[in-house]
């Protein structure tokens, strides 16, 4: 296999899942105008669950992760599926669509840090950089250039539920790299119905009023979550974890805030400007200066 095939099979499959969660902010807003976020959380898990469960059954043979992934399967669902999404769509409906996207930009460098700690990833100078690089570039992209405006951020609720939305996603992508002998799309398969548990759990203790009258557009953003940026960018994501290691798959999660603002452009009709453009390419910079180092496992 020659080096250009070899890099295509390692970065792929996180390349599919930013390209899915890159896009996931217009049908996620456009859903959370007509439902609670639970709501939302519960369909998109369910969808997810009806996708992955023919798929584990007759590509993998097995429902079930096997029995010393177990515990960490569970895990990753309540980490990484369900209360990395309660935090997500809360804060949706709490702050800026800018805010979320700057904030979740940590999410790299809070998974580079735990991948040291708790795997031993080896944290070198180059992807230091490339963590810094990526997160200067996408804080430049989502304020047009003028940081100035970061002085006048304020953290509201809305924020510090997005850094938990942070922080869970890269504690989900920290244990992926425990599954040693379950393959991803039944690990997927695992996080998914754990959270639709945990999730249909908390509507009957919150006693939370679901609304089933939706329109087009809501079913539209329930589907894209759910098909999307559920069951295929979950399970795209452990691929990855798999293939060149926690540190390096959250990386990617840098290009996020591009995905999302071409989608506004193309979806919305927003601009785009000149220093946006150059942000877009320090952000994939700094990815490839963290990721692009990365070994088949």
């Amino acid at each position: 296999m020659n080096d250009r095939s070899s890099a295509f099979s390692l970065y792929w499959p996180m390349s599919l899942t930013l390209l899915m969660w890159g896009f996931m902010n217009v049908p996620t807003a456009l859903a959370l105008f007509e439902m609670p976020p639970l709501q939302l959380l519960l369909f998109r898990t369910a969808i997810a669950v009806l996708i992955l469960a023919p798929l584990a059954i007759f590509r993998d043979g097995m429902l079930f992760p096997a029995e010393g992934d177990r515990v960490t399967a569970v895990l990753m669902g309540l980490s990484g599926a369900f209360f990395n999404n309660v935090f997500f769509f809360n804060a949706m409906k709490r702050t800026s669509l800018t805010n979320v996207a700057i904030l979740f930009a940590t999410s790299p460098f809070i998974t580079a840090i735990l991948a040291r700690v708790f795997l031993g990833e080896k944290l070198t100078l180059r992807r230091v950089l490339g963590i810094f690089i990526a997160l200067a570039g996408a804080v430049t992209l989502l304020c047009k250039g003028d940081l100035s405006l970061l002085a006048g951020l304020k953290m509201n609720t809305g924020d510090l539920l997005e850094l938990g939305a942070a922080f869970t996603i890269s504690v989900m992508t920290i244990l992926g790299r425990r599954i040693r002998r379950t393959p991803p799309i039944t690990v997927t398969l695992c996080v998914m119905l754990t959270s639709f548990m945990a999730t249909a759990l908390t509507i009957i203790l919150t006693n939370t009023q679901l609304n089933f009258a939706l329109s087009p557009k809501a079913l539209f953003g329930v589907f894209y979550v759910g098909v999307f940026a559920s069951a295929g960018a979950y399970m795209f994501q452990q691929v990855s974890i798999q293939r060149i290691g926690a540190g390096a798959t959250g990386a990617f999660l840098n290009g996020s805030p591009v995905l999302a603002i071409f989608g506004a452009v193309v979806f919305m009709g927003e601009t785009i400007s000149p220093i946006q453009i150059a942000s877009a390419a320090v952000i994939f910079l700094g990815i490839f200066l963290n990721a692009g180092g990365a070994k088949k496992a």
